[in-house]
């Protein structure tokens, strides 16, 4: 990150930082609480032609250097530690960019902000807003696995795969990538003394925005 820790942390006074592991429900919590208190949710499509426009500058700059990036064969079959490097790469440069957004936002309201923990460390959350402004959602590996095709915005990752000669084979390798994801993720959430909230079959909506609550001091 090139701007000082100072000069971002002061930018981001009016921003609550929601980050967490795929599947964890920071989308969903998110909205919730930005819709009790008239806060703005932030996430990857709130300035969606922005977004558009960054990531087909992304993608033409790495066509040349990485074209087996977009072998889709090769894509969804390289090994746990290769694909989520690759893709905390791509996250940790997007977060660079969404963190402008961010701080345009927060000057006139309010942004609960989410985050996804791949390709960016919790010690540069933890430098970003007061410990009370940061709440970490996280989900076990086996629940990523079974939740995450079934959810709309991840459709297209599926029919990509299904497309493949071998969809069965990088269905399973992707399930080893949630997994090898998601215990990184939270290996690292429960050493950085974040707070944050394991999802279960249990978990409710109403239980897990209370705890929130609790934790950002809005009760």
């Amino acid at each position: 990150m090139n701007i000082t820790d100072d000069i971002l942390t002061y930018n981001l006074q009016n921003v609550y930082f929601l980050v967490g592991s795929a599947c964890g429900g920071k989308t969903t919590m998110a909205s919730a609480i930005a819709k009790k208190y008239g806060y703005i949710h932030f996430n990857d499509n709130y300035h969606e032609e922005s977004f558009k426009n960054w990531q087909k500058i992304y993608d033409e700059r790495n066509k040349c250097a990485n074209p087996k990036e977009y072998d889709w064969e090769h894509h969804f079959n390289r090994s746990p530690k290769e694909y989520n490097e690759s893709l905390g790469k791509s996250y940790s440069e997007y977060f660079e960019y969404a963190l402008i957004e961010i701080i345009k936002l927060s000057q006139s309201n309010v942004v609960i902000a989410d985050v996804n923990l791949c390709g960016v460390s919790c010690d540069l959350i933890k430098n970003l807003a007061e410990h009370n402004r940061i709440a970490c959602l996280l989900a076990p590996p086996e629940l990523v696995i079974k939740d995450y095709f079934e959810r709309s915005d991840h459709r297209d990752i599926y029919d990509a795969i299904m497309r493949l000669k071998d969809p069965e084979r990088a269905l399973e390798n992707m399930k080893d990538v949630f997994r090898y994801g998601a215990e990184n993720i939270i290996n690292e959430v429960k050493a950085s003394g974040l707070f944050y909230i394991m999802r279960d079959e249990f978990s409710s909506i109403e239980n897990t925005l209370n705890a929130l609550e609790k934790h950002f001091g809005l009760m």
